[in-house]
């Protein structure tokens, strides 16, 4: 990785499995701003009201937008699973290089932490998750910086900062 350029932390993981504590230890630690998809969603709904996708896509998009055209490295607090060829070229484009922290965790594992959290929607459509994100993993092994799964689950924060921190070196 070119440390000239700056660079994108950001994640692969299903809903609930601890990406957004992970972002905001990292922001704290290296000092980097965190872009999050979710604070967008919560905007749009306090603001509304209720949920709405177009406006939610547009104001996601210019955010992101102008943290990119920053050129400063930062945090995207989102899951790629789904997005990453997109979003990969669009990174790729403005010049920065990313580094993703793939959170990999069992059924099990994640059922517990739905559960704790409450996450009941989301525990009804764990099966279809979990298979999203190992199409991702299947389809972008190369691209995963380091791993989070159930093994060292409880180290997870302190991995993903000895990860990243050997970026800005």
């Amino acid at each position: 990785m070119n440390s000239k350029k700056p660079i994108c932390i950001t994640f692969a993981g299903v809903v609930g499995c601890s990406k957004t504590p992970i972002a905001n230890y990292l922001s704290c630690k290296l000092g980097l701003p965190v872009f999050s998809n979710d604070a967008i969603r919560s905007g749009v709904i306090e603001d509304l009201g209720f949920f709405d996708e177009k406006v939610h896509k547009t104001r996601r998009d210019n955010l992101i937008g102008e943290v990119l055209f920053s050129k400063i490295s930062f945090i995207c607090d989102a899951s790629q699973d789904r997005e990453w060829s997109d979003f990969k070229k669009i990174i790729s484009e403005y010049g920065f290089d990313w580094f993703i922290i793939s959170v990999d965790l069992s059924k099990k594992k994640l059922a517990e932490l739905y559960k704790s959290k409450n996450y009941t929607d989301s525990l009804l459509r764990l099966d279809g998750l979990i298979a999203e994100h190992n199409k991702f993993i299947e389809e972008h092994p190369e691209d995963v910086g380091i791993s989070i799964n159930d093994s060292n689950f409880e180290k997870r924060l302190e991995l993903s900062y000895s990860a990243t921190t050997l970026l800005f070196k």
